[in-house]
């Protein structure tokens, strides 16, 4: 009788790891059922560095999204034919139009007026201003806040170690990055589909 529970349980206790493998490997599939086959085998095989390394291409210029940028304080930002940067309430002005390009990896991207074609700039006192050609003064570090709202900082410049954003007042005129905070609604922008 002792023989036969044996040979009885024996298995069954070789089925559980067996089972449990089983399912692991099933969960683990369909986690992975989106990822293709390098990051499958990234998160699979820990033992390559090469296999850590992530390709940013598609962030390098690549990335373009044409947009208007509507401030909280209702207004959205447009950059006029002289490169003045303001705000204007008109949803049609055809200035409002803005081409979001992503610079490098790290969220930095180059703000460009399409009709206008200056692009968006800051200098270090944090005046907002139009520039024809694209240098690290139209560089902006975007960052989406928790109330899903986007900010723009300055990738270059810092006034006393704190960032400056690109802001818009309650009359649609710029505030300098000086005076300008994170929290404050003028620098809360949401980037709007162009139609």
């Amino acid at each position: 009788m002792r023989k036969w529970i044996l040979t009885w349980i024996l298995p069954t206790l070789l089925y559980i790891p067996y089972l449990y493998t089983i399912f692991l490997l099933g969960t683990l599939s369909s986690a992975c059922n989106d990822m293709t086959t390098e990051q499958t085998a990234a998160n699979v095989n820990c033992s390559s560095l090469e296999r850590h390394t992530r390709s940013y291409e598609f962030m390098k210029g690549s990335d373009v999204r044409i947009r208007k940028l509507f401030c909280r304080t209702q207004w959205y930002l447009w950059i006029d034919k002289h490169g003045n940067v303001k705000g204007t309430q008109d949803p049609n002005n055809s200035y409002s139009i803005l081409e979001i390009r992503t610079v490098t990896v790290g969220g930095i991207v180059a703000i460009k007026g399409v009709k206008s074609e200056y692009f968006l700039a800051m200098n270090k006192s944090g005046k907002l201003y139009g520039k024809k050609f694209c240098n690290e003064d139209c560089n902006f570090r975007e960052l989406i806040q928790e109330n899903k709202y986007n900010t723009y900082a300055s990738a270059k410049w810092t006034h006393n170690g704190g960032e400056m954003f690109v802001a818009l007042n309650n009359k649609g005129l710029p505030i300098k990055g000086k005076k300008s905070k994170k929290e404050n609604r003028s620098s809360h922008f949401l980037p709007l589909q162009a139609s």
